[in-house]
């Protein structure tokens, strides 16, 4: 992947990145709620989010989140992009990709080797650096043993 720095792209006026913190946590399920309705990002519990926003970043717009990605670092060989999301009025204004970017730097800072983004948006990812490890040979297969909603059920009967 090519070198990026998260300062390539500023924001428009108006929007600011900051890294996210604890008292972020219901804003960030509300920006993705519709996002998981309309299942372009993976529903999460709150104790899932609360874990994302400790290596994740918000982009506000006059006080409010309308932004949010994650990096979820599994060892120091791969990482992975979480729940990037951008609420519709604040799309098209690169706020997305400065996320990702921001999402990158970390797992650079902290000597990862490779950053995976799953997506149905291939090319937005391509023109941020992203391909395939071998291109038009590998490809990220799944292999789904239980469904996320069954899931999500037995763990609303427990406490989280």
């Amino acid at each position: 992947m090519e070198e990026t720095n998260p300062n390539d792209a500023p924001l428009p006026p108006g929007y600011r990145i900051r890294p996210a913190s604890e008292s972020d946590l219901s804003a960030v399920i509300d920006l993705l709620q519709p996002f998981v309705e309309q299942r372009k990002v993976m529903r999460r519990t709150r104790s899932e989010t609360l874990v994302l926003l400790a290596t994740g970043f918000v982009v506000e717009f006059r006080g409010a989140v309308v932004g949010f990605s994650s990096i979820e670092i599994y060892s120091k060989k791969l990482s992975e992009i979480q729940c990037l999301a951008v609420t519709d009025a604040h799309q098209g204004y690169g706020i997305g990709g400065v996320l990702v970017r921001h999402c990158v730097e970390l797992a650079r800072s902290r000597g990862v080797m490779e950053v995976m983004a799953i997506s149905s948006s291939d090319r937005f990812l391509q023109e941020l650096g992203f391909d395939y490890s071998l291109p038009d040979q590998k490809r990220a297969l799944f292999y789904q043993l239980r469904s996320r909603e069954e899931v999500y059920r037995e763990m609303e009967g427990r406490v989280e």
